[in-house]
């Protein structure tokens, strides 16, 4: 695990690294998605070149929104005021569930290719 650094008066955010469902990626982000570790398996590297990037990008974004609302708890515990950190721009509890469901593949209703028989 890696630590984020603290802001002043602050608590460091401990960072697991976030898992492909197949898990032969992983990887560590900044709070605001920036890939500070990636580490791929050898089966990923015959993919096409887009969904592997693809994958990567939704996996860091996923990481940035566990850090983010991570960090949104440690500034509500520490008394800051909703507004304020409104206006960091942070990912919301709802984001995250919501991003962690499409990471799962969690669909309600049809897949985009579904045909109904007529």
């Amino acid at each position: 695990m890696s630590e984020q650094p603290a802001p002043p008066g602050g608590e460091s955010i401990t960072q697991r690294p976030v898992v492909s469902h197949t898990r032969d990626i992983s990887v560590r982000t900044t709070e605001r998605g920036l890939p500070t570790e990636v580490k791929i398996g050898a089966a990923e590297m015959s993919r096409a070149p887009e969904d592997l990037a693809r994958d990567i990008l939704s996996l860091c974004e996923l990481s940035a929104k566990r850090l983010q609302v991570a960090r949104r708890r440690d500034l509500l515990e520490r008394g800051f005021s909703p507004a304020v950190i409104r206006g960091m721009n942070l990912a919301t509890e709802e984001e995250l569930t919501k991003a962690e469901e499409d990471a799962r593949g969690d669909d309600e209703g049809p897949p985009e290719t579904w045909m109904t028989s007529r």
